[in-house]
């Protein structure tokens, strides 16, 4: 540290620490008369040099970059020593450099590692892609892009897996390697002629392992961005078409989130801005202006989480960018799935609100409401703007689905927020079911009557009570809860007493939400049937049954012996007493 007697005519370079967050730390390379290399811990504040080309082994510092590792340690600086190229490496986050000498020009870099760096070059024929892992103490063998000096060098969100490089030439050329940088071929592959014309920037889409994409912008007047799929491999497809008349793209960056940003070095460009660049149909563009002077021209684009930085060319002054409206609106009432909103008013549903959080930065809201859930037609007065983190809806109908969803819409952009539903109420006592049979008033009601009511809209199920009071306090028929009624008929399942007076009523409900009962009917049921009159029968007196015969029994022939034996014996006995009776006399 000390006096420092030195001016800034120009910013050249700039890196910002992938922590930023939590660190707060940028470094700056500067000209003004010599090179300066500068340091801020407190995001801008304060800053102070580490390095510089007054320094007796330094001719000039190009290039400033950290490693994504960057963990308030490595810094890398690249330029000239004693007339050959050089690379600086400090360990302590700028305190001290170690020099190391380059055997070719160092035309761009993308630094990979702590010790691993790409390094783009030109040979007078050919552009030359060198690969060092220890820092640039060597460097592997080189790898052909093109004919043309080298612009920029990508690495894909996934380089430790899929070793995937892009770089672009000072020709309009795009050249890509999926082999680590060993070799190296053009975009599309079938490509005879350059698909642009001028300095080329690339960069990958942060989904590129799902989806292939990957984007160009060239320095050249109303060239635009451009948007190719490497799983079709076509051609390359023109996708901001509302980029300002003369716009010249000078840089790409990414967010993580797939935000594409880019600079335009037109005097006004701005900055373009889409948060859906992967749309199929056709990105969104639009171009931020906000914040800046007239006349200013923005070189250079830097991206650390949403803040980005960019250089003010025309006044040699670095400009930040926060952007805040990144992420979407966070929706908080009526609540997702919300059931029985609003309060029904001359048979339509009023007093509804849709409220949301403030998004930071926001100055202006969009909000949308529709039947269907991809809002592919907004009704007429379903949709507005508003500055307030609220909106009061139409008129709705009652017991009916609606689906909305808000975001920011100035000073830029925000995405949608999540698409919530809620569902009306089915009303209030305006809104109940008529009832129709059995009619009010009427007698002779069968004792299983059928019960038959007006439909309501929306409704899910009815419920129904049947009792021979009109308090309903022991209803005779109780058809509630799980077992309402889900058709606005039904024939009664058990039978009701003769000559009776019932009453009945009837209301309609959702899931979560109920009409009014209906009105209270009566009825009277069929009296009992009349007793029947008896005639007595006088029949006459029955005779007896007639007796059957004995039944024949057969019997063996000695028992018939026997007998005819005991009968002689007795005609002798009768016998002998009679000539005993004769002989007395």
């Amino acid at each position: 540290m000390g006096l420092i007697d030195t001016g800034i005519s120009s910013i050249v370079d700039l890196a910002v620490s992938p922590d930023y967050n939590q660190d707060s730390t940028i470094f700056m390379l500067t000209w003004g008369g010599e090179h300066s290399l500068w340091r801020s811990l407190n995001k801008g504040e304060r800053w102070e040099r580490l390095y510089s080309s007054t320094l007796a082994d330094v001719d000039c510092i190009d290039l400033v970059e950290l490693s994504p590792q960057y963990d308030g340690q490595v810094v890398f600086i690249a330029g000239s020593s004693d007339g050959s190229p050089a690379i600086w490496k400090s360990s302590d986050n700028g305190q001290d450099f170690k020099h190391r000498s380059v055997p070719f020009t160092i035309d761009t870099w993308a630094v990979v590692n702590d010790k691993t760096l790409f390094i783009g070059s030109y040979d007078g024929s050919n552009g030359l892609v060198y690969l060092t892992t220890n820092s640039g103490l060597s460097y592997s063998t080189v790898a052909v892009a093109g004919s043309q000096s080298l612009s920029s060098i990508a690495l894909s969100p996934d380089y430790d897996r899929d070793e995937t490089i892009l770089v672009g030439n000072t020709n309009g050329w795009v050249y890509w390697s999926n082999d680590n940088g060993n070799s190296f071929e053009p975009l599309p592959q079938d490509a005879t002629s350059a698909p642009f014309t001028g300095t080329i920037t690339v960069a990958f889409d942060p989904e590129y392992s799902e989806n292939g994409i990957i984007y160009a912008a060239s320095d050249t007047a109303d060239e635009s961005i451009y948007r190719f799929d490497t799983d079709t491999g076509y051609s390359w497809k023109k996708i901001d078409t509302t980029l300002p008349e003369g716009g010249m793209i000078g840089q790409l960056r990414v967010s993580a989130g797939g935000t594409l940003y880019a600079t335009s070095f037109k005097i006004d460009g701005g900055m373009e801005r889409s948060l859906n660049p992967t749309y199929s149909l056709g990105p969104t563009f639009e171009t931020v202006i906000r914040g800046l002077d007239d006349g200013v021209t923005l070189g250079g684009l830097w991206l650390s989480d949403h803040q980005l930085w960019s250089i003010d060319t025309t006044n040699s002054r670095l400009l930040t960018y926060i952007d805040s409206l990144t992420e979407p609106v966070i929706l908080t009432s009526p609540q997702d799935k919300a059931q029985g909103i609003g309060t029904m008013i001359n048979y339509t549903i009023s007093n509804v609100s849709l409220d949301w959080e403030i998004a930071e930065g926001a100055t202006e809201y969009q909000w949308q409401l529709d039947h269907e859930k991809d809002f592919s037609s907004v009704p007429a007065g379903f949709e507005g703007s508003t500055e307030a983190s609220q909106a009061k809806l139409p008129a709705l109908e009652p017991a009916t689905t609606y689906y909305w969803r808000v975001r920011a819409t100035e000073p830029v952009l925000s995405p949608w927020s999540t698409k919530w539903s809620f569902t009306t109420s089915l009303g209030s006592e305006i809104v109940a079911p008529m009832l129709y049979t059995p009619e009010a008033g009427a007698n002779g009601v069968p004792l299983k009557p059928i019960f038959q009511w007006s439909a309501i809209a929306g409704a899910d199920s009815y419920e129904l009570l049947v009792s021979t009071d009109a308090s309903f306090d022991n209803p005779s028929i109780t058809k509630v809860g799980a077992d309402a009624l889900t058709t606005t008929a039904w024939e009664c399942d058990l039978s009701l007493n003769y000559d009776t007076t019932y009453y009945w009523k009837v209301r309609a409900r959702s899931s979560d939400s109920y009409s009014a009962w209906s009105a209270v009917s009566a009825f009277t049921t069929e009296l009992p049937p009349a007793p029947t009159e008896v005639t007595e029968v006088i029949q006459p007196p029955l005779s007896p049954p007639p007796v059957p015969p004995p039944a024949q029994q057969t019997t063996p022939d000695w028992v018939f012996y026997i007998m005819g034996l005991m009968g002689f014996i007795v005609v002798l006995l009768l016998a002998a007493i009679l000539v005993l009776v004769i002989r007395r006399h």
